[in-house]
């Protein structure tokens, strides 16, 4: 390993439930401050309400608080049918302008993206609305509102 390479622990943190009662379970990347409390490198997919950056502590059930914001807003999207690399590349180019993120599995089953809130968010709308209807996807917010749609307010 060089000595630029960052290492992190991943934490295991609840992102729901199934059908039949069982938790879902999201391992996001993390760098550990505290026997409870972490500081989250990567945004994740499923677990909504909190993104890279962000200090959290897990309650007994695995489940994420949000005890400081790091500034970045979470989005998630999905394709209708599958993406292309060459959709996934285009959102990169955009962001990267930006200071944001795209991160994609390798089966492109769907993309996590990390922006500065100071973005704002007008301009991440923009964006994801114009690179959806060409990538044929769907996008929501990871970290805006709560379970029942109240803003945050956060930022």
């Amino acid at each position: 390993m060089t000595s630029d390479q960052t290492v992190h622990d991943h934490v295991k943190v609840w992102a729901g439930t199934k059908s039949n009662g069982e938790p879902v379970y999201e391992l996001v990347p993390a760098e550990r401050l505290l026997e409870d409390r972490y500081k989250l490198v990567g945004t994740p997919a499923l677990v909504l309400g909190c993104a890279a950056g962000d200090t959290v502590s897990l309650d007994e059930s695995m489940r994420v608080q949000v005890l400081q914001r790091g500034g970045n807003v979470a989005v998630q999207a999905a394709p209708a049918a599958d993406f292309d690399v060459s959709d996934i590349d285009r959102l990169r180019e955009t962001m990267i302008s930006l200071r944001g993120l795209v991160e994609a599995p390798a089966d492109l089953r769907f993309v996590v993206v990390t922006v500065p809130a100071a973005v704002s968010f007008p301009r991440i709308e923009s964006i994801m609305d114009e690179w959806a209807t060409t990538a044929n996807a769907q996008w929501w917010y990871g970290n805006v509102t709560d379970d029942e749609g109240a803003p945050l307010n956060w930022w």
